[in-house]
């Protein structure tokens, strides 16, 4: 958890600042990095991983292997299926409902 309880979001995207102002709108703690992790994995109750050119495939999978829920945008309609801290999710989705889905993914990661 952030401060004052917030929950703490990662958002690493190249480029989302919308979905950065409607979280913190709601309420989050954001760590918004622009480019991949590096060896260190930051403190997040959720982690939100946009996938495109900058951002490739190992990302979400770092991040879930080190226990954290994934929540992963891909550029495509997801080939595989989503899990319990692995959700797959178009980039079609409507960044209002993203925030609500994550809203709920962090209710579940207490």
């Amino acid at each position: 958890m952030g401060v004052n309880g917030q929950k703490r979001i990662l958002l690493l995207a190249a480029r989302q600042p919308e979905v950065s102002a409607l979280l913190e709108d709601a309420g989050f703690e954001v760590d918004t990095r622009r480019r991949p992790l590096g060896g260190d994995i930051p403190d997040a109750d959720v982690a939100v991983v946009f996938r495109g050119r900058l951002i490739g495939r190992n990302q979400a999978a770092i991040l879930n292997s080190k226990g954290v829920r994934v929540i992963e945008v891909l550029m495509s309609e997801p080939t595989s299926p989503s899990t319990h801290d692995w959700l797959r999710l178009s980039h079609r989705i409507p960044k209002s409902d993203l925030v609500q889905i994550i809203r709920s993914v962090a209710d579940g990661a207490e």
